[in-house]
């Protein structure tokens, strides 16, 4: 049974945070609220300037513990400084916007009791629109139940849009990650995936099917605002990390080979909604065809719905794109 103290808890629910006092409290009471009883919490103050300071200083839960960067250091440096400070065997990444449900670490580790030692636990998540206010549940494995499975088919469940994974669901073993290099710099937009992805490809996993945490999404946050070729080169580079990790530990030659289709497909599609994205946001058709075909190598392989769906939206002008998506979100009365 693992120790109950603070000072050896068995997992940490690590909170970075940043500039975000009033989301950060919601935050710590969900991760506070966990029915298992053996973790801490670490929030790790990125030098706030507003109220993150006062707002820590209304716990007094001996389970929190808090360290303040002195000047802002980052934001994916902060998440490392989580992981290097966490006590705990195992360790959950959480921001401070997002939300985990009570029974997340008690259901995490109730598989991690069946095979110890088990490198990472996937659980789901909803997905929160903040500029909305608007919630959509995960998608769901209907082939894949709660359990022991070989991470390899988790990850291919991913990969093939069959499940919603966020970091904030996400229980990785702290020693594996730190092994690793902890959470890649070089990598804004897609550093999560790089950190828990490769891990599903050391043998077996946990998987919970079922919405443990809710990830928000914000049209203002840090990654949103990364330029269109940043997060296509991101995409291609987690897709090559997850290629070379199979290249390497998997030894079912079939298998390897599907996981890294997979995964270059995966991005693929990501890819296209870069690109529709960044259309819709104003871009002419003809500075979205030149980012394409910069990365044209890096699209090939998604369905052809997906090039469809694609080509509609770049062929329709984004003010009537724009239209389009008002009238889809009005309530009933307003469009008759």
């Amino acid at each position: 049974m693992p120790s109950a103290t603070t000072s050896h808890p068995y997992v940490t629910i690590a909170i970075p945070t940043y500039n975000r006092a009033a989301l950060l409290k919601g935050c710590i009471a969900s991760a506070l609220a966990q029915t298992y009883p053996h973790f801490e919490v670490l929030v790790s103050n990125n030098a706030s300037p507003d109220d993150t300071a006062q707002t820590l200083d209304e716990f007094s839960d001996p389970r929190l513990r808090v360290i303040t960067q002195e000047t802002n250091i980052g934001l994916l440096p902060n998440w490392n400084a989580c992981l290097a400070n966490a006590r705990g065997e195992y360790i959950i990444l959480v921001s401070d916007d997002d939300r985990i449900m009570p029974s997340l670490l008690d259901r995490c580790v109730a598989l991690i009791d069946q095979y110890p030692q088990l490198p990472i636990v996937i659980t789901l998540s909803n997905l929160h629109a903040a500029s909305l206010g608007q919630t959509r549940p995960p998608r769901v494995s209907r082939t894949l139940d709660t359990g022991i499975r070989d991470g390899t088919t988790i990850l291919n469940a991913f990969l093939t849009d069959q499940i919603t994974v966020n970091v904030c669901g996400v229980v990785m073993r702290t020693a594996l990650l730190r092994e690793r290099g902890g959470i890649p710099l070089d990598l804004p937009h897609t550093a999560d995936v790089a950190a828990w992805a490769p891990l599903l490809l050391l043998g077996k996993a946990g998987l919970i099917n079922e919405a443990c945490a809710t990830y928000t999404y914000h049209d203002d946050s840090e990654t949103a605002r990364l330029g269109v070729e940043q997060l296509l080169h991101d995409g291609r580079k987690v897709a090559d990390l997850i290629a070379q990790t199979a290249e390497s530990s998997v030894q079912d030659t079939r298998l390897r080979k599907t996981i890294q289709l997979q995964a270059r497909r995966c991005f693929a599609r990501r890819g296209l909604i870069t690109l529709t994205d960044f259309r819709k946001g104003g871009a002419s058709i003809v500075e979205m065809s030149s980012v394409a075909w910069q990365f044209r190598r890096d699209l090939h392989g998604v369905s052809l719905q997906a090039v469809l769906r694609f080509v509609a939206v770049a062929l329709c002008p984004p003010l009537l794109a724009a239209r389009l998506r008002r009238l889809r979100r009005s309530p009933p009365e307003q469009l008759a």
